[in-house]
């Protein structure tokens, strides 16, 4: 694993720490949950969102505008996660 896939990982699970923290998480299981997601975005975000938006630009490459679009992919996970569980909790039944 190269030490640019190492660093998307960290910051993607940064991102993810950081959610957990905005939105007062209160279990450990949330705050490993966001976590794993915000580092699974991240990876995610380099593999799929890079190559379409940024055509040329190589997944894998440690640049600006790759670091910039795989936390775009964890930001991506974290709120829909985020959206999709409110959006759960305000049906009635």
């Amino acid at each position: 694993m190269p030490l640019s896939w190492i660093a998307l990982v960290l910051l993607g699970a940064l991102l993810g720490w950081l959610t957990s923290v905005i939105v007062h998480s209160r279990t450990l299981r949330d705050v490993f949950g966001l976590v794993a997601l915000g580092a699974l975005g991240a990876v995610l975000g380099a593999l799929v969102i890079t190559p379409v938006l940024a055509g040329k630009l190589e997944p894998t490459g440690f640049s600006l505008p790759a670091v910039l679009l795989s936390l775009l992919g964890a930001f991506l996970a974290l709120g829909l996660t985020l959206l999709a569980g409110r959006l759960g909790r305000r049906r009635p039944g």
